[in-house]
């Protein structure tokens, strides 16, 4: 996150309405944090109020975008096994069934008993390489990289992925969130590396 303070280049142009709707006088001085894929426009000096006032505005639009994606991913199926062990699911669930299929959380238990789901959060599932190796590969630092054996010749190939981008990008607070709630992220990683858009039309 990165803050910038007494932003007063004449090119900053924001809409009257929106200034007049959030009480910013026109000479007053305001703050800028930008992060990636957001910008947020404050007052640089606030009271206590002002200060609670905007914790709850931003607080209500984090809420809602996660609904949002939350939304989007859906929530876990066990990754749609039809197996007679998975639970009749959450409108079919009940207490006795929940018990016997080790999902008395509901949806939370589903994410925790998904075996896909589990693998997305195992960093274990993860390919290391030696920074060296890389290098001499002509593979830049922090890519990710995908493994495949080639048959019984004991050899395995470690190359780029395809996609570049993957449930590793989001941040663990997001994903303990996302996964007490039961949400699918598997769906989640799908959704991520295909890109898709998932807020707005």
């Amino acid at each position: 996150m990165k803050t910038k303070k007494n932003w007063t280049e004449p090119e900053m142009m924001l809409p009257e309405c929106a200034c007049s709707f959030c009480g910013f006088a026109e000479d007053e001085t305001l703050e800028i944090h930008a992060a990636r894929d957001v910008l947020v426009i404050l007052r640089d000096k606030m009271t206590a109020l002002e200060l609670v006032n905007a914790i709850h505005a931003l607080s209500e639009i984090a809420s809602g975008l996660t609904v949002d994606l939350a939304k989007a991913c859906g929530t876990c199926n066990n990754c749609g096994d039809e197996g007679p062990e998975l639970c009749k699911g959450i409108n079919e669930c009940d207490e006795t069934c929940a018990s016997l299929h080790g999902c008395d959380d509901g949806p939370v238990g589903w994410v925790a008993n998904c075996s896909l789901c589990h693998d997305l959060l195992d960093e274990s599932q993860n390919i290391h390489i030696p920074d060296y190796i890389l290098e001499a590969a002509g593979i830049p630092k922090g890519t990710k990289l995908e493994a495949y054996a080639d048959g019984g010749s004991g050899e395995i190939t470690v190359v780029e992925a395809e996609r570049q981008s993957g449930i590793t990008d989001v941040p663990s607070s997001i994903l303990t969130i996302l996964a007490q709630s039961g949400v699918c992220l598997a769906e989640l990683d799908e959704l991520i590396m295909q890109e898709a858009i998932v807020y707005g039309s």
